[in-house]
């Protein structure tokens, strides 16, 4: 019973390390820093716990007057070791992840996230970090689609809307996926008026093209004052962050951050709030008829 004994103790170590955290009173002034100092120290205990037992288990247990390991009793300890670390840190960081979303939310802006991320669990989010992983994700996504793909971005232009992405959009229309583009900040900022042209013109040229060659899928597109920037594919994920899907190229050297939402439920109401926001707010429709309608397959 003791090699058990011991393997549930350095389980038991391990998982502690990475879990308990200083937890500060919601009425504190100083909560960012005390989570902030949370984090810290808990990778460090982490990092350092699970470094101990490794240096134990290959042969630094002689240190302290207990015997070296070998045979069957190693590779379970090394076993044990290496699953409960992988467990611990994933849960870590999911866990570190969902509050770092929470305090974005206010640059997010979408009310319909901010009314549903309790109902968010740890494993329905992952991240996506720099314009280069953004670019690449959005075109994974005109890849993969089957159904429907909605686009928000505050602007348009060239340099995102390029033969590459025009050409995935009509492989996307041939397949009979159905696309949302909208797009429409009032400040152009640093944006040319010629590039921000150029690509409208583009879109223009997508419709007649779906138009002229009766595609399986539909391509709606509105000029729509906003400064979101969502992605959303099917009903499987809804991307929300700092990328400008039809204006960034991908090339852009800023700091990009961006959540991927793998909760059906919200994406199907994010739908629905769209949908809201596009079609004639006097000609109101059911839930059940918006996601008939744009959403065919969904459970509605």
């Amino acid at each position: 019973m003791e090699p058990l004994f011991w393997s549930l103790g350095i389980a038991t170590t391990i998982y502690l390390s990475w879990n308990i955290a200083i937890r500060p009173k919601k009425t504190s002034k100083k909560i960012s820093k005390i989570s902030w100092l949370s984090r810290i120290s808990n990778k460090i205990a982490g990092f350092s716990t699970v470094g101990f037992w490794l240096f134990w288990t290959l042969g630094g247990s002689a240190w302290f007057g207990f015997s070296i390991l070998t045979g069957p009793l190693f590779f379970v300890q090394m076993t044990v070791i290496i699953v409960v670390f992988y467990i611990s840190f994933k849960m870590w960081k999911n866990k570190n992840l969902i509050n770092d979303l929470k305090k974005n939310l206010i640059n997010i802006d979408n009310q319909n996230f901010n009314s549903n991320i309790n109902n968010i669990s740890n494993n329905e989010i992952k991240v996506i970090e720099n314009a280069k992983d953004h670019r690449k994700f959005l075109l994974k996504t005109l890849d993969q689609a089957k159904k429907t793909i909605v686009i928000f971005s505050g602007w348009l232009t060239d340099y995102s809307v390029n033969e590459e992405f025009r050409n995935k959009i009509k492989s996307c229309l041939d397949r009979g996926v159905d696309i949302i583009i909208a797009w429409g900040y009032k400040k152009s900022g640093s944006i040319s008026s010629e590039h921000k042209n150029a690509g409208e013109k583009a879109v223009r040229e997508l419709q007649e093209w779906t138009a002229s060659n009766k595609t399986k899928g539909t391509l709606e597109t509105f000029y729509f004052p906003n400064h979101s920037k969502i992605l959303i594919c099917d009903t499987k994920y809804a991307v929300m962050g700092s990328f400008n899907w039809l204006s960034n190229s991908g090339g852009s050297e800023n700091e990009e951050r961006s959540y991927i939402i793998y909760n059906r439920s919200f994406i199907e109401e994010e739908l629905i709030e769209i949908m809201k926001n596009l079609y004639d707010p006097k000609k109101p429709l059911s839930r059940r008829q918006l996601m008939k309608n744009f959403v065919p397959f969904s459970r509605y």
